[in-house]
């Protein structure tokens, strides 16, 4: 139903756009309307790593990521302290405008915290310890000790309680399993949880976050099938496309038949950390795939990318970086404008394109406006303005002789970026002045 829909909707789009074609209100003067790619948009593109006041960076980005240790939010004695744990980090990030990207972690392999990240009760419930020596150390609890499990599914509903809806954050990463909260084993096997366990934990997330995209590790993750929470692909860029490797993260995709998945679901992850360096400089590195093929394979809408923001890029190569940033996820471009009266309205049209890998996955009101005010355009929402496709953005308005008329997109986030059009022109608070009535 919802395709048909969609169908008769892209014709209606088809009709209006062959309608602005017949001509505008006499007087009225269209701007020229000419591609130059928007950088630092909302929900998309690469995030540094936070840093207390913001990171010093010509590299544009409307994110920041930072990990948290579980017993930042929970106390020693069990008791919740989930708001107050991420304030300090939300509050500092909203300021600067950006969102929060983030990760709750038990293990973190040579982290000075060793096993201080599990709260204390944890540990004396009877959870055992399993210490491992690979990626520099560190101690992993036992996840397939069900009283754990139990924990971490009322954790997680507790979680929901607490952040789901909270425009300051963008996405959640599920994390809380594994190294690094990345969902694997490797240096401690035997830690790992049983598919049962880990669909009770993913399903808690379903059901936790409604409003707040939330993002996992590996396609195919049980508990995954009801496609309710997007990817993130940690070792972007070096084992996320090959097919011969049914361990990459598209052969995944395929293998769990979620190709689709990010039509509803975000897809992100972590440019390769070996691979950051040589690609921002133009250098080498031994199985790096190509970068746009693999943003073109997996509608892939955000990267951590911490050496685009601590390492000295030249002019050249902090173009280059804010290009490769911009050409994930969403962009729009407006194409044509026009002002037409009948039946005793005014009414504008905008014909705005998705010429992006992804859509937005929020919904921003968009306005159009002149003098007298703006007000709400009617279309579909922007969520659901899919790449290649164009919508008709309609406004009836008060416009008299002088008027400049525009178009804008507010914020995903209370105070936050706006989101600018890919057009020349386009103003740093999102307006487009789309022409005037002379």
């Amino acid at each position: 139903m919802r395709a048909f829909i969609r169908f008769f909707s892209r014709i209606g789009a088809l009709l209006l756009s062959l309608y602005m074609l017949l001509g505008s209100v006499q007087g009225f003067t269209p701007s020229e309307f000419v591609y130059e790619r928007a950088y630092g948009n909302p929900m998309k593109g690469f995030m540094p790593f936070y840093s207390e006041g913001g990171v010093d960076s010509a590299v544009e980005h409307s994110m920041e990521w930072f990990y948290i240790p579980l017993s930042a939010l929970v106390t020693d004695d069990g008791e919740y302290r989930i708001a107050e744990g991420l304030e300090p980090y939300l509050d500092d990030i909203s300021s600067r405008g950006n969102q929060a990207v983030f990760r709750v972690y038990l293990d973190y392999p040579a982290d000075k915290l060793g096993d201080k990240a599990v709260p204390q009760f944890i540990w004396d419930m009877g959870v055992k310890k399993l210490p491992y020596d690979g990626y520099g150390g560190g101690v992993s609890p036992d996840y397939s000790d069900d009283r754990l499990i139990d924990f971490l599914v009322d954790f997680v509903h507790e979680f929901g309680k607490a952040c789901d809806g909270d425009s300051r954050i963008a996405y959640i990463t599920t994390g809380l399993i594994g190294h690094w909260g990345e969902w694997h084993f490797s240096a401690c096997p035997k830690a790992a949880p049983s598919k049962e366990q880990q669909a009770r934990v993913i399903a808690a997330f379903a059901e936790s976050f409604t409003k707040t995209h939330v993002l996992t590790r590996y396609p195919g993750t049980p508990g995954t099938e009801s496609g309710k929470l997007g990817y993130h692909d940690d070792s972007f860029a070096y084992e996320t496309i090959n097919p011969e490797h049914d361990w990459e993260f598209v052969p995944r995709l395929r293998s769990a038949h979620q190709s689709r998945l990010w039509k509803t679901q975000p897809i992100g992850g972590e440019f390769r950390p070996e691979c950051q360096l040589p690609f921002l400089t133009g250098g080498e590195y031994d199985g790096m795939q190509p970068y746009d093929e693999c943003v073109k394979q997996t509608h892939c809408s955000w990267l951590m990318m911490q050496r685009a923001f601590d390492t000295g890029l030249t002019a050249e190569q902090v173009k280059a970086a804010n290009e490769a940033s911009a050409s994930l996820g969403y962009d729009f471009f407006v194409s044509r404008a026009a002002v037409k009266r009948a039946c005793g309205e005014t009414k504008v049209y905008v014909a705005v394109k998705n010429t992006g890998v992804a859509p937005i996955y929020a919904d921003p009101a968009v306005f159009i406006g002149a003098a007298d005010g703006e007000v709400r355009a009617e279309g579909c929402a922007l969520s659901e303005l899919m790449p290649g496709e164009t919508e008709v953005y309609t406004a009836s308005l008060e416009i008299r002789s002088g008027d400049e008329v525009h178009i804008r997109i507010g914020s995903p986030a209370e105070g936050g970026k706006p989101v600018r059009f890919s057009n020349k022109g386009c103003a740093e608070d999102g307006s487009l002045v789309l022409g005037a009535l002379s």
